[in-house]
């Protein structure tokens, strides 16, 4: 069950008038909250001072009801322009920060229907624009309808009004006899932030959208803000964290995950999708450094699933872990040295080097079958012609310039990645839109309030 704070400005309407509920008793009598904050302009501070009418009015009623509510006076004796919109905003303000810290956990009511008209337009502006959910409360009269009778003043018999107050004998079992509804306006400050994070979302900028969330929060389904998490450690290829934070929402994140595939697998697909996120994005210097990791890996994957090789078992690995292994001509079978001296022709032959796309590319090549043979090919032509260049010189990367040194566009070099990873293991349909599927998820999940 919520627990309700209440701000309240007063008015002359207040606590009661017409023997009924003003709007200030008749939300404490609906809420029930444990603290109601009073604004006291003026001419309401001297009404305090005369009797104490507002805190022993709600007293009484707490007593009947059996609730406490502490009562907290934001007493201005110097506020006399009571008309003046600028002078309530700020100050409302700066007391709405106060009691959200007051009060972390705590559903905020805001009185909408006491004081004057300036006041009450103050605190539905601030209502649509605070960063965290004021709930706004209007009351309606007895009579829905202008209240025609005579104000509250200097004579207020505390408890003859109590006695006379037709709200006291009211059977409000039924919810629907109170006359508080609240208003449907929307916070615009969370909508316009919450579209902010939209658009770094279908940018696949998930750290920035974070960081705009998070002013959001109170505002957001915990749904929405666990996935741009699960998007963020994806893109960065923190699995286990990503699936974490996806199954805290309920989703399936991972199109390849351990149920069918291999670590190794499953890593080496996330990797891909990197890629193809960062073309999308436009950072094809990244995008063409970042192709060689990947090759060796799924030239490895493809040998030992396809060809029966595991070429891993042929590198030679430092025991003290201060190299890189090597794929060792001496623990190769005559075949593959065969297939690695024909490569190496020109330099003598092959020598221990670390595995790489240059030697397990002639062995797929050679081994595997002609489709996957001529991606690898191709690819290795790629990485020869462009990557080692952007890897290792300042240069400018365009499309234009890879493809005049390649042949092959970021397009194409994407298509292929994709296309000889099929050849490794089998690719649910669609998983290649996996991130898309995410960022459409995420998007069809409603802001609360």
């Amino acid at each position: 069950m919520s627990e309700y704070v209440l701000f309240s400005p007063l008015g002359m309407s207040d606590p009661t008038r017409g023997c009924r509920d003003g709007a200030f008793i008749h939300i404490c009598r609906k809420y029930r909250p444990k603290k109601a904050y009073l604004y006291m302009s003026k001419e309401i501070c001297e009404y305090d001072e005369l009797d104490n009418r507002y805190e022993k009015y709600l007293s009484l009623l707490c007593e009947k009801l059996d609730f406490k509510c502490d009562v907290k006076k934001i007493k201005r004796p110097d506020l006399v322009k009571v008309n003046d919109f600028e002078a309530f905003y700020g100050d409302f303000s700066k007391i709405m920060e106060s009691i959200s810290s007051e009060n972390p956990g705590c559903d905020i009511l805001i009185n909408l229907s006491s004081g004057t008209a300036q006041m009450k337009s103050a605190l539905l502006v601030l209502g649509t624009l605070f960063p965290k959910p004021l709930t706004m409360v209007q009351v309606s009269t007895p009579s829905q309808k202008s209240n025609d009778t005579k104000p509250v003043g200097k004579d207020y018999d505390i408890y003859l009004e109590w006695e006379l107050n037709e709200d006291n004998y009211e059977d409000y079992s039924d919810e629907d006899k109170y006359r508080c509804f609240v208003s449907k306006s929307e916070n615009l400050n969370a909508r316009i932030m919450y579209e902010t994070v939209g658009k770094h979302i279908l940018a696949y900028d998930y750290k920035a959208a974070l960081t705009v969330a998070e002013n959001i929060k109170d505002f957001m389904d915990t749904r929405a803000l666990n996935l741009i998490n699960a998007g963020f450690r994806r893109l960065i290829l923190d699995l286990g964290n990503a699936e974490r934070f996806a199954e805290n929402a309920g989703y399936d994140l991972l199109p390849i995950n351990e149920k069918r595939y291999n670590e190794k697998e499953k890593v080496v697909f996330e990797y891909i999708l990197t890629l193809k996120i960062k073309r999308e994005k436009g950072e094809i210097a990244d995008f063409v450094r970042a192709v060689s990791p990947v090759l060796t890996d799924m030239f490895e994957i493809y040998l030992k699933n396809k060809c029966n090789i595991d070429i891993e078992s042929y590198y030679l690995k430092d025991p003290y872990g201060r190299y890189a292994p090597k794929l060792s001509r001496n623990l190769l079978p005559a075949d593959i040295i065969q297939i690695l001296d024909s490569t190496y022709a020109s330099r003598g032959g092959y020598r221990d080097t670390e595995p790489c796309a240059a030697n397990l590319s002639p062995i797929v090549a050679a081994k595997g079958d002609a489709k996957a043979g001529g991606i690898a090919v191709k690819l290795r032509s790629f990485e020869g012609r462009v990557r080692n260049i952007a890897a290792h010189e300042i240069v400018v990367v365009t499309e234009k310039w890879i493809k005049e040194r390649s042949g092959f566009n970021t397009g194409e070099v994407l298509k292929m990645l994709m296309d000889f990873f099929s050849c490794c293991i089998d690719i649910p349909q669609n998983t290649w839109n996996s991130y898309e599927q995410l960022n459409k998820t995420i998007l069809e999940i409603p802001l609360l309030k």
